[in-house]
Order: structure tokens, then sequence, then C-alpha cells
């Protein structure tokens, strides 16, 4: 008669390597977990710190809160409405009639002040600025389907200094071939967030 039972070494051999490959189980799970978290913030959407290029390529994502896009395409909307405000206090309201994402009227975070400020401050000349449907539009889409040379960006108040210094990176603001600029304000009351949009013209 044959003995068929496993020497005791390699039935050890075979727990060990069981457990080995049950841990490793568990770490891809939380591994394929935590990118998901990560590219669901990062690429998926508003994540505050998400760079984009006024410059670059188009960009898209979907609406998660907070972050910075832009593109370079030609807007061919545009319409104006002249802001020469220097007051920081909001122009317009600054909260939306439901729950739903809404534009919010005017530059309520004056964002064109802000924007010429800092271009003053910076031995370049004001220009022109104003509120536009586009604008408004690339603002309440989160940075999708904007077109032009767009840049996007979300914060927790309705603040033109603070946003301008949000799209600094990306928005081209010193450029000297910059004719003027449109800017749009969006406003979700369900992430509490402010959406603000430009669209520089050359």
């Amino acid at each position: 008669m044959v003995d068929e039972s496993e020497p005791e070494g390699e039935t050890d051999l075979r727990r060990r390597a069981a457990w080995l490959l049950g841990m490793l189980a568990i770490v891809a799970v939380l591994f394929v977990v935590v990118m998901t978290l990560v590219i669901g913030k990062s690429g998926g959407g508003k994540s505050a710190d998400k760079p984009g290029s006024l410059d670059g390529a188009i960009s898209s994502h979907t609406a998660t809160p907070s972050s910075t896009h832009a593109s370079t395409h030609a807007s061919r909307t545009r319409t104006k409405t002249s802001s020469s405000r220097s007051s920081t206090t909001p122009h317009g309201a600054t909260s939306c009639p439901t729950k739903q994402t809404c534009i919010l009227d005017g530059d309520v975070g004056n964002g064109v002040d802000a924007i010429n400020a800092y271009r003053t401050q910076h031995g370049k000349s004001a220009v022109p600025g104003s509120v536009s449907p586009v604008a408004q539009q690339c603002a309440v889409h989160n940075g999708n389907g904007c077109s032009g040379g767009w840049a996007e960006t979300e914060l927790a108040d309705a603040d033109g200094p603070a946003a301008v210094q949000k799209i600094l990176p990306f928005a081209h603001l010193l450029d000297s071939n910059v004719k003027e600029f449109q800017v749009g304000w969006a406003y979700d009351p369900g992430a509490k967030l402010y959406y603000f949009a430009i669209i520089r013209k050359t």
C-alpha cells in the first residue's frame, strides 16, 4: 500500500504560498481602489490642482469638483458687457435658484478687475474685459465644450484675485498679444463651488 500523504514540509510550503497569493490579491485590490480614487479626483474632473494649458491641446473631463482647464481654438461667439469695477464686493447673485448648477449673471467675483490688476502690477497695460455667454457656458460646464483660448478653475468663493492666481500658469495673462478677454462665472450649490472661466482674445 502506497502512502499518498504529502510530507509535512511540502504542506507547510503550500500553506505559505497560498497565504502569499492571498496577500498579493488583497494588495492588488487595494491598489486598484486607490488608483480609481486618484484618477477620479484628478483625471476625472474638478481636482483643485489639476492643470491645463491655455495653449495646450483640447482638454475634456467629467464634472467632479475643482480643476483648471484650457484650450486654444478660436471662439466665434462674442458678447460684450463692459466692466470697469474696482471693488472686491461681488456684483450680482452668487447663488442658484435651485440645487442645480447655474450660470451667475455678471462678473460676480470681479475677475475682469483682477486680471487687469495683475497685468498692470507686472508692467502690462489693462485690456478690455467682458462677461460673455461663451465664457459662462465654459464655466457652467466645468471646462467641457469650451472653445477659444480658454482656462477654467473652481473656487470656494466668488473671488477674482484667487481665480487669477489659480489660472496663472496656464492663462498667459501677461502676453502682449492679448487684445481682450471674456469671463464667466457659475455656481454648484451641491458642491458649494464657484466656477470661473476666461477666454483670451488675441
